[in-house]
């Protein structure tokens, strides 16, 4: 079974969307949390692509980072 990975994807005015994740690395839930707190407290508002089966609780916490989830 493969592990859950997620993107973290800053808007920009490149990007608005969030949605280009050729060059975002897929990473594992820890280091997802660590992304989103860093671009959270730089003011940043960012997207969240999830691969793989994950729990309401990484939802949830994502979320109250602020994150858009697709």
């Amino acid at each position: 079974m493969m592990a859950t990975t997620f993107q973290v994807i800053s808007l920009s005015s490149l990007d608005p969307d969030g949605r280009d994740t050729r060059d975002e690395p897929k990473l594992l839930y820890p280091d997802a949390v660590k992304t989103a707190q860093e671009l959270r407290s730089q003011g940043k508002a960012f997207r969240v692509f999830i691969d793989g089966v994950h729990t309401e609780q990484q939802m949830r916490s994502l979320r109250d980072l602020g994150a858009l989830i697709d």
